[in-house]
Order: C-alpha cells, then sequence, then structure tokens
C-alpha cells in the first residue's frame, strides 16, 4: 500500500537523509512538513556563529520548499530551537525573518535548549507550510 504522503529530498540531504534515515521535508496533499534544519552551508560546513547559521537555514528551507514547488511565502508555522543566549538569538532571527518572510506572519515557537543533534549547532528550524493555488 503507497504511503500517504510523498518525500521531498533535495540533492545536498540525499546522502544525511539514507544515513540518519528520515526525509527532510513530507508533502501531505497541499501541506509539506519541514524536518529541523540546521545552520550549515551546502558544502555542510557550520559557521561558527548564530547570523551566518540562520542565514543559512532559511536559505536551506527555501531549497527545500522549491523543490517542493512551495515558497517561503507559504511557510504556516516555524518552530526554532536554540543553544546559548536565546533573547540575542531571538533578536537576530526577527531581522532575518523580515528578510525572507513577507506579511502575513507565520506563528512561530522558539525554544531554549542545550544541545542540539549537530555539534556545533546553535539553531534549528522546523516548519509547517501550505501551499497555495
Amino acid at each position: 500500500m503507497p504511503k500517504p504522503f510523498t518525500t521531498i529530498v533535495t540533492p545536498s540531504f540525499k546522502a544525511p537523509s539514507e544515513t540518519y534515515q528520515y526525509s527532510p521535508a513530507v508533502r501531505i496533499g497541499d501541506q509539506i512538513l519541514v524536518s529541523g534544519i540546521v545552520g550549515a552551508d551546502a558544502e555542510g560546513r557550520l559557521p561558527p556563529d548564530f547570523r551566518s547559521q540562520a542565514e543559512n537555514v532559511f536559505t536551506t528551507l527555501e531549497a527545500i520548499l522549491n523543490e517542493a514547488g512551495a515558497t517561503l511565502d507559504d511557510v504556516a508555522s516555524l518552530n526554532s530551537y536554540h543553544v546559548g543566549d536565546i533573547h540575542s538569538q531571538l533578536r537576530e532571527l526577527v531581522d532575518i525573518k523580515a528578510t525572507r518572510i513577507r506579511v502575513p506572519h507565520p506563528a512561530w515557537t522558539g525554544v531554549g535548549v542545550t544541545q542540539l543533534g549537530v555539534p556545533g549547532a546553535l539553531l534549528e528550524v522546523s516548519a509547517v507550510v501550505v501551499v497555495r493555488d
């Protein structure tokens, strides 16, 4: 019996997707559920600073959505997970998000955590996306 969803795996996520047995995103009808994205660049390098990681997160999110036929304008909900000073990170993330996602603003929850699955990661973001007609 076929699964009720389709997987979305961009070329840069093929190896980690197989290694860790997950899909970067799945599409169910007009919804796309995006797994947590850390701030590594396209070559898999993780910059040491929060701002660069956050910018990389949105670049990666945009690439995943493009693969699925959606855009950042379709983002309905974001969850962000922060290692470090969450208050300064939230301010920076608001600034970066404002340049990438237009009004109306998606729902958003930001949570402080002690560590993430990728050593050195300061931010991880997951999303729920509703593709517009």
